[in-house]
């Protein structure tokens, strides 16, 4: 939840769709729905009490009606006769129903799974989630078209909602940086170089959830790799020592960054994750991996599982991928492959030639193509995501 127009905003996805949309004339602006202030902590606390007193769970407010009604109140006026994009599966009902709002989603999983797949369904009351699921896909039967962010989404909003397939359309979302930032590390930025010999493979994880993504199972594996003769350093950023356990935190060959803000530190959050070889991330369950975007446009090569929507979100050419439950000796393995170093400079080739294609310039251009640009104005809404 909150402000379209803020680069804090899930991950930077709505500021950064809607500055690309505005530059290419695709968007008019981002919508400030944002729910922050006691009026809306007192009635989420009312509300969670209320569950309680019915028997059910509590959690789940911002899947309420009551909730959705009370955050877009403040721009109805401004939507009507507009065509709005939401990254939330839910419209509220005011606006599902109007057909005066040409309504779009572009989101990156629904429901289904993410209270599912990422088994936030025990976290939500029962009778809220069963109304959020069946509202959910009245919305998406209501609106022109749902646009996903991987094909695993879009199976299941086929699937599971019975959305007819053309429909449906996949766009990728694009690197979360800085663009003012990242055309002056292009600049001067280089492409790959072929290496005569061996040499220290630099590998880089950009992550603050340190479990879900695969940290352990990376210091893991690097080490085993590292045993076995492999050259290899490992920048962390996000995550510090102190959030892992201590076996781990120790682990040779790594370098702590802490977080790097970016909104306020965008160069040297470019910089330091360009001076790698490999981005790595090892997700248990994913549903896309936007860092795996910001690797490609700063040139570097991927190490990534294949969970959910995971593929789609990498080029493949410019990638090694393992299987979502690899092991440690799995992940190793594939480490060692970099001992070649032809094997990774062909991979950083591949990543440079279509950096540019990770960016939010060519995802608009894509929404664009799938929207087949309506005469209304579009807005994007950074509406409400769970973490």
């Amino acid at each position: 939840m909150g402000d379209a127009r803020d680069p804090l905003t899930w991950s930077g996805i709505p500021y950064h769709l809607t500055e690309a949309g505005k530059a290419a004339g695709f968007i008019t602006d981002g919508l400030p729905l944002d729910p922050r202030g006691w009026r809306s902590r007192s009635r989420r606390a009312l509300w969670n009490l209320g569950r309680l007193a019915r028997g059910d769970r509590r959690g789940g407010y911002q899947f309420s009606s009551g909730f959705l009604e009370a955050l877009w109140r403040p721009v109805r006026s401004r939507v009507r006769g507009a065509a709005v994009i939401s990254c939330f599966p839910l419209y509220p009902a005011s606006i599902a129903n109007d057909a005066a709002v040409e309504k779009w989603f572009y989101i990156d999983l629904t429901f289904d799974q993410l209270f599912d797949y990422y088994e936030v369904r025990p976290t939500v009351g029962r009778q809220i989630a069963a109304d959020a699921r069946a509202r959910e896909r009245h919305g998406y039967h209501q609106a022109r078209g749902i646009i996903t962010m991987s094909n695993f989404a879009a199976d299941s909003v086929h699937r599971d909602y019975g959305v007819p397939r053309e429909r449906i359309h996949v766009v990728v979302p694009g690197a979360n940086l800085d663009p003012a930032f990242y055309a002056r590390w292009e600049q001067t930025a280089r492409a790959p170089q072929a290496s005569s010999g061996a040499r220290t493979v630099r590998l880089v994880m950009v992550t603050t959830d340190w479990k879900r993504k695969g940290l352990d199972r990376l210091l893991r594996s690097l080490a085993l790799a590292r045993a076995r003769g492999l050259q290899a350093t490992l920048k962390v950023i996000g995550c510090t020592p102190e959030e892992l356990p201590p076996e781990l935190a120790a682990s040779p060959g790594v370098t702590w960054l802490g977080r790097i803000k970016k909104d306020t530190d965008a160069a040297r959050f470019l910089r330091e994750v360009a001076d790698a070889d490999v981005g790595c991330i090892l997700a248990r369950y994913e549903a896309g991996g936007s860092v795996l975007r910001e690797y490609h446009a700063l040139g570097l090569a991927a190490l990534a599982t294949t969970a959910g929507g995971m593929p789609d979100f990498m080029f493949q050419e410019a990638s090694i991928t393992v299987a979502p439950e690899a092991t440690d000796e799995q992940i190793s393995a594939a480490l060692l492959t970099l001992r070649d170093p032809r094997q990774i400079e062909n991979l950083r080739q591949a990543a440079w030639q279509r950096r540019r294609e990770a960016l939010w310039e060519e995802t608009v251009r894509r929404l664009s193509a799938a929207m087949k640009r309506t005469d209304a104005p579009v807005i994007y809404d950074g509406s409400v995501r769970l973490p």
